[in-house]
């Protein structure tokens, strides 16, 4: 991940070097430094556009009713026990009656009533609101026991319901229209393993063991998280011991660290795909040629094969490979800058005054291609996918953005030509947030794409049981999707995080980097 701000030596020293003084003033505590390259937007699940932030918030802040096991299996977690009825339509949820926030009061089915009823709020505002649209009524019986009812029984249905549970008593008087802006988004009161104990933002986040957790108090006094843009500083504070963990290292940079006794790389599958938008209310992609040569004319292939080192996989569409619904017909490697010459020749963008660059009515081919500058891996696919587009005469600009202004750019404002970024799937087949065109303004449609074709589709493929009647709706979807060309999807890549070995009992997988994380434990060394 990379900024363009030039670090000096002595700088990345002194940055080193505090680091350094702060790990030795906890003494002997077992304290884990994980390194970021941005900050957090916020700690409330029902504003988070930040993957990292959301990790957190489900592993380490607040409970949800089960967890998924390593086999993507749901266990038990505040809920202790569930029962299904016979029509499937009715889940009760039997809660644990020893689980307390983080400011002493306990948690209760009253705290699960009032997370669905803000998570289903429009005023609020939360882009996951879709996944409770089959839910017909939740009801508290008691104290530590909560029923929902559906409108129909589908296959994701105790997935879709799964959301970390906020505390009533916290919350209960903010507004649903300001709960964004809230104080408790970065002064949470949560249930989890861990406590917020500081912020200082584009700097650390400090969390602390909880002592009421209900799973007991985690081995590790304190997870640091420490927020360096340079990824080159970061490195070098892996490799002298001041950070312990790096979950995300450019597969370029492994060759660097891998020879170190001291270091071990463990990858875990990401949960997702990288993509290129298109603004769809800019006029030039409007016509669908030029979004098709654009997507013709770069070279996938490359990205996987120059950034990944090979450890990835060219996507197709919307939903990945290990999704039982993908449609496994698409074409994955559709690179073919002929063609993406013609589809512009006909579109009527030629070069008539043979600078190298396509002109019509008098105006150039050009458009920004926009990525958070923190991310090396993307800005230096920006840079390859530049010369891609300039060898059949597009002249396009990557723009590399702080992190809080791409998220006001795209998220927020959505003003940009294309943007680079990836998202994180769930773990049902909903793609619903980005994809329907209710989303453009309730979702993460950053593009305004609208086929009605694609909203019937979705709706419809939700709605069907059985996956056998399902998985050619699903794969309708896709081939839509395919043809509209509102996304150049690019790749599906492994994850090589980098530990020192003292950070004892690290387990990663699809899930992520935290799953574990109240049982890592650190080795002190000896002075």
């Amino acid at each position: 991940m990379l900024t363009k701000i030039k670090f000096s030596i002595l700088l990345a020293g002194l940055l080193a070097g505090g680091c350094s003084q702060e790990i030795e003033k906890v003494g002997q505590q077992q304290t884990a430094v994980i390194g970021l390259t941005s900050d957090f937007d916020t700690l409330l699940e029902l504003g988070t556009a930040n993957s990292d932030a959301l990790h957190v918030i489900e592993e380490m802040l607040f409970l949800t009713l089960c967890e998924l096991d390593e086999n993507l299996a749901l266990q038990p977690r505040f809920a202790k026990s569930w029962t299904v009825s016979r029509d499937e339509k009715e889940v009760t949820f039997f809660l644990r009656d020893d689980v307390f926030w983080s400011d002493g009061r306990p948690t209760s089915a009253a705290d699960v009533l009032f997370t669905y009823q803000l998570a289903v709020n429009p005023q609020v505002g939360y882009t996951g609101r879709d996944r409770f649209v089959e839910v017909d009524t939740v009801i508290t019986l008691d104290a530590h026991t909560i029923r929902f009812t559906f409108k129909k029984n589908y296959p994701d249905a105790l997935l879709d319901i799964q959301i970390p549970i906020l505390p009533e008593h916290r919350l209960a008087n903010v507004p649903p229209e300001q709960l964004r802006q809230s104080a408790f988004n970065r002064q949470p009161v949560g249930n989890g393993p861990f406590m917020l104990k500081e912020w200082r933002a584009n700097d650390r986040i400090v969390f602390e063991a909880n002592p009421r957790y209900f799973g007991g108090k985690p081995k590790l006094d304190r997870v640091i998280f420490r927020i360096v843009p340079e990824e080159t500083v970061l490195l070098n504070s892996l490799l002298t011991g001041e950070i312990d963990l790096l979950p995300y290292v450019a597969p370029n940079k492994l060759s660097t660290i891998t020879d170190n006794p001291d270091l071990q790389v463990l990858r875990y599958p990401d949960r997702g795909y990288s993509f290129l938008a298109f603004n769809l209310k800019r006029p030039v992609f409007q016509d669908r040629r030029v979004r098709e040569a654009i997507t013709k004319a770069i070279q996938r292939e490359n990205l996987v094969d120059v950034l990944l080192n090979g450890q990835g996989r060219l996507v197709s569409g919307p939903i990945p490979p290990y999704f039982w619904a993908h449609d496994e017909s698409l074409p994955v490697d559709i690179f073919n800058p002929n063609e993406a010459k013609n589809l512009l020749e006909t579109a009527g963008w030629v070069d008539l005054n043979q600078d190298g660059w396509r002109e019509k009515e008098g105006e150039t081919l050009t458009f920004t291609m926009k990525t958070n500058a923190d991310n090396k891996l993307r800005s230096d696919a920006l840079v390859m996918i530049q010369s891609d587009l300039a060898k059949i005469g597009i002249q396009a600009k990557p723009e590399l953005l702080e992190f809080g202004k791409l998220v006001e750019d795209v998220l927020q404002r959505r003003d940009f030509d294309l943007v680079l970024l990836s998202w994180k799937t769930g773990y049902s087949v909903n793609p619903s947030q980005v994809w329907h065109s209710d989303a453009i303004a309730n979702g993460y449609n950053l593009g305004a794409y609208s086929n009605p074709r694609v909203d019937s589709l979705l709706t419809v493929a939700r709605q069907e049981n059985d996956r056998s009647k399902a998985k050619p709706l699903w794969c309708a979807f896709q081939r839509q999707i395919a043809e509209d060309y509102p996304y150049v999807f690019l790749y599906n890549q492994d994850n090589p995080a980098v530990v020192r070995k003292r950070l004892h009992n690290v387990k990663m997988d699809v899930r992520g980097y935290l799953n574990n994380v109240e049982d890592w434990s650190l080795e002190i060394l000896a002075k």
